[in-house]
């Protein structure tokens, strides 16, 4: 079912006209109002990283080598809401149907996860390799063991 998830090209100040068919992977307050987070990719150096974007603040951010890092150029995913669903995992570890969001210079897959910081849900990469999901969260990358994995339903 690859053709359930597309990535849309644009950048963090146009994505708004995306918010009928963006996949919302998490949300978080922002001047007191509940903001969603929706799933992105974006290279950042030679990785092709799952990360988040506020629509609502024009703010991206991927997560690699501790940091969070801002981005522009991105890629939102979009795909039909009855046509996907979380799945709860851990250690690295992706259902079958989990979606692929992004590629390390080495070649190794990233798929979509979320999970809660500080009571925020938070989209970002699952990199098998390590274990972990990696979100962003103030200014920082936090490694996450117990997650939820994007998926297609089958």
């Amino acid at each position: 079912m690859a053709s359930t998830i597309h990535w849309i090209a644009t950048t963090s100040d146009d994505a708004s006209h995306l918010a009928p068919i963006a996949v919302v992977g998490g949300e978080e307050i922002y001047c007191n109002n509940k903001q969603a987070l929706w799933v992105i990719r974006a290279k950042y150096e030679c990785d092709l990283i799952p990360g988040e974007l506020n629509s609502q603040c024009h703010t991206a951010y991927v997560p690699s080598d501790g940091v969070a890092h801002a981005v522009k150029d991105i890629e939102v995913c979009c795909a039909p809401r009855d046509k996907i669903q979380w799945i709860t995992a851990g250690n690295g570890e992706v259902p079958p149907l989990a979606v692929p969001g992004g590629k390390t210079a080495s070649g190794e897959t990233l798929y979509i996860g979320r999970a809660k910081e500080k009571n925020f849900l938070i989209p970002g990469k699952i990199q098998p390799s390590l274990g972990h999901l990696y979100v962003t969260f103030k200014g920082k990358e936090i490694a996450k063991k117990y997650y939820e994995v994007l998926c297609t339903v089958n």
